[in-house]
């Protein structure tokens, strides 16, 4: 049963990923729209820059979860790789328990906030860009999705080393 959750996990932050990867496509439409309006006919947007700033924002938080999927976050591998795998369980539980729960956990509900906020207060659009305006709530959406994947990519892999410690092999 346990496994079953934490490989729907897993899966579902590959499709996330898989998904979110074109919208790296998308930001590089809208860098050579803005790079042709603003060189070749003098004309540069207004809502270029905020678009840009929010889509490459999203773009980096949806890739967190993956990241963690694939362990590929930053880390001192001179000391962790000398570490035998269970003694690797016991430090990332511990700087689990004590650093990414309490600071991601408050940051996705401090997003959560956000967006409920923007959503009620009908943040559906930037008035003072003018043209065709970012989507702060789409953002703010888009966001709290990735804080919230991540959130649960770290608790799969939390599952999995508190395995490791008890049980003395992989889950």
């Amino acid at each position: 049963m346990i496994k079953r959750i934490l490989r729907a996990i897993d899966t579902l932050n590959e499709r996330v990923a898989s998904i979110s990867s074109w919208l790296v496509a998308f930001l590089i439409v809208v860098i050579l729209y803005e790079v042709v309006s603003r060189y070749v006919f003098n004309a540069p947007t207004q809502w270029g820059f905020g678009s840009l700033r929010m889509l490459g924002s999203a773009i980096v938080v949806l890739g967190w979860a993956y990241a963690q999927l694939l362990d590929s976050h930053i880390r001192v591998d001179f000391i962790y790789t000398r570490l035998s795998p269970r003694k690797r369980a016991l430090v990332n539980i511990i700087g689990t328990a004590l650093f990414f729960f309490p600071l991601f956990g408050a940051l996705t509900v401090e997003a959560a906030s956000s967006m409920w906020s923007a959503l009620i207060g009908g943040k559906f659009i930037y008035v003072y860009y003018g043209g065709a305006p970012p989507l702060p709530l789409l953002h703010k959406t888009l966001i709290l999705l990735g804080l919230s994947l991540f959130f649960l990519q770290f608790g799969a892999r939390f599952a999995r080393d508190l395995y490791l410690l008890a049980r003395g092999e992989a889950l």
